[in-house]
């Protein structure tokens, strides 16, 4: 297995092969390890790529810059359209030949599907790059992108509780395990993601090099401009959106993809640090560690160290922001907007109207109402309706256990609701209600 990486002369990069060894080279992420700058950089610079030997299929971009790559050929692989992915594949290989060039491929949507990858590749020759990051830096970053464009509602504690009960490939390596059994690895270049070198060594130009090109031809033939495309949210920002997913939706993705443009617009032109340490408390960050640390077996050991070394040496700490700083800032970020997209504002603040005006309230939306200065009067409703308050005194334990899963479920606290959701179930196994609570807290509880 090939690896890259940097960090003065402590660990140097390795030479390699000429990129006319290959048909194709897939650049796959992983997520959140800066596949949209390079995306960005590849689709800039076709011709000279090109001028290289590296035919980048043109695709799309939105008004950040952001993009998915070539993503239909990874959407067809997730949607088990084999015949279709491999035609996609086969014109794009046509595509290059026909410029006497090796194809480059990039697309995050490829990252699941290693044993899909396998059944259309058939006799090309082929790389895969993909990019590791340290695990608990991946898993923030996911949260973040969770919240950013999926509407995620759960805070950051309630999400790393979840994390800790059934970890994901962001903690465990899986994903990247499955890439390595799946293939060769000499067929497999597996490059470290760390920010702290990438101020001085920018993903593009290591992306480059990673492809078989070497530092000359790099530096003599591309211009890189070492900025970040696609940079998480600000936190003022990221609460500001996990708030505003509450009166958000896939029905309102117009004036969502408004809310995004313009809050990626403030994180690109803004520098700051904060992570899963500076936001969660000790003993919580402490057992992601311990769960971070159980599970490396997934990776291979050779590698692991040098990532895990990296990782700790390298890691800049950010420092917590109290609810009142970050109210402040939330409270100035909207006042610009208010400014710089009037318009904007006001289609939220109707949003958040409407939500005021219905039966039950998330006490989220109330909070809400106070950074857009709207009247409210807060109901019963935002605990137990007077139905349920009429009824409790001759409850079962069950029935207690249900309507507070139930209150918890509202006020967005999904981690406590599951812990009571399943006292109840225990109580009454076969209560329909409680089942319908359950399935409503795991769906708000999946990533």
């Amino acid at each position: 297995m090939k690896s890259i990486f940097k960090r003065k002369s402590y660990i140097e990069l390795p030479s390699f092969s000429s990129v006319t060894n290959e048909d194709v080279i897939f650049h796959i992420g992983a997520p959140k390890t800066g596949s949209t700058a390079i995306q960005k950089f590849c689709l800039e610079n076709r011709e000279t790529l090109k001028e290289h030997g590296l035919y980048y299929p043109y695709h799309g971009v939105d008004k950040n810059g952001i993009s998915g790559g070539h993503s239909s050929l990874g959407q067809a692989l997730i949607e088990n359209r084999l015949d279709d992915a491999a035609t996609i594949l086969g014109n794009y290989v046509k595509e290059a030949k026909d410029d006497n060039c090796v194809l480059l491929l990039s697309a995050e949507s490829i990252f699941y599907s290693p044993d899909k990858l396998t059944v259309i590749l058939g006799d090309l020759k082929y790389k895969v790059v993909v990019f590791y990051r340290a695990p608990l830096e991946a898993l923030y970053s996911n949260y973040n992108q969770l919240v950013k464009r999926h509407f995620l509602t759960t805070d950051i504690t309630s999400y790393c509780k979840v994390q800790l009960e059934s970890p994901s490939g962001f903690l465990t390596s899986e994903a990247h395990a499955r890439w390595l059994g799946e293939y060769d690895h000499n067929k497999i270049t597996l490059v470290n993601y760390c920010e702290a070198t990438l101020k001085t060594l920018p993903i593009q130009k290591l992306f480059l090099i990673s492809l078989g090109l070497d530092h000359k031809q790099v530096e003599n033939n591309f211009i890189i401009e070492n900025k970040f495309v696609n940079r998480s949210y600000p936190l003022s920002a990221l609460e500001l959106k996990r708030m505003l997913n509450f009166v958000l939706s896939d029905e309102s993705k117009d004036i969502n993809d408004k809310v995004d443009i313009y809050l990626q617009s403030v994180a690109d032109t803004q520098v700051e640090q904060h992570d899963i340490e500076s936001r969660v408390s000790k003993d919580l960050y402490h057992r992601l560690e311990e769960t971070t640390e159980s599970n490396f077996k997934y990776q291979v050991m050779a590698v692991l160290s040098k990532v895990r070394s990296l990782s700790k040496l390298e890691k800049v700490k950010a420092s917590p922001l109290n609810a009142m700083q970050l109210n402040i800032q939330i409270f100035q970020l909207l006042t610009e907007m208010s400014e710089r997209e009037p318009e904007l504002f006001d289609e939220l603040r109707k949003k958040i109207a409407i939500k005021l005006s219905e039966r039950s309230v998330h006490f989220e939306i109330f909070k809400l109402a106070e950074f857009f200065n709207l009247e409210f009067e807060v109901k019963s409703s935002e605990w137990f309706s007077q139905m349920q308050i009429d009824r409790m005194p001759n409850y079962e334990k069950a029935e207690f256990l249900r309507d507070i899963a139930d209150l918890m479920y509202r006020r967005g606290e999904y981690a406590e609701a599951e812990n009571i959701v399943n006292a109840a179930l225990k109580e009454r196994p076969h209560g329909p209600v409680i089942k319908k609570i359950k399935a409503k807290i795991t769906k708000k509880l999946s990533p």
